[in-house]
């Protein structure tokens, strides 16, 4: 069951990145199970971190570069609101999506 999802856009169709709310694992690590559905296949993946947080940031990241590695991407075609910035971390608030272009308030 999706704790939280997001949905890209590709020439062939959507891309859901899905994420799995993180959990404790018999070793004492979290864990967090996330899949990508793209239009032709499905990818998954499990990350660990030392909390539930770690665990869910790293299952974001490593879904980042399994989006960024394709085809799509690469072409500049997998996009999230008409933006190529897919805002994922570890560039999470950093992209255009947050640029007002207003100079920072001091």
């Amino acid at each position: 069951m999706a704790f939280v999802e997001r949905t890209f856009s590709a020439p062939e169709g959507e891309v859901l990145a899905h994420f799995e709310a993180p959990y404790l694992a018999p070793g004492g690590e979290y864990r967090c199970r996330w899949r990508i559905q793209w239009p032709d296949r499905i990818s998954s993946q499990e990350t660990a971190g030392i909390d539930s947080i770690q665990a869910l940031m790293l299952a974001m990241r490593r879904a980042r570069l399994d989006l960024e590695e394709s085809d799509y991407f690469k072409a500049g075609t997998l996009t999230y609101l008409d933006q190529t910035d897919l805002d994922l971390p570890p560039g999470w608030g950093l992209g255009p999506l947050y640029d007002s272009g207003r100079p920072p308030v001091e």
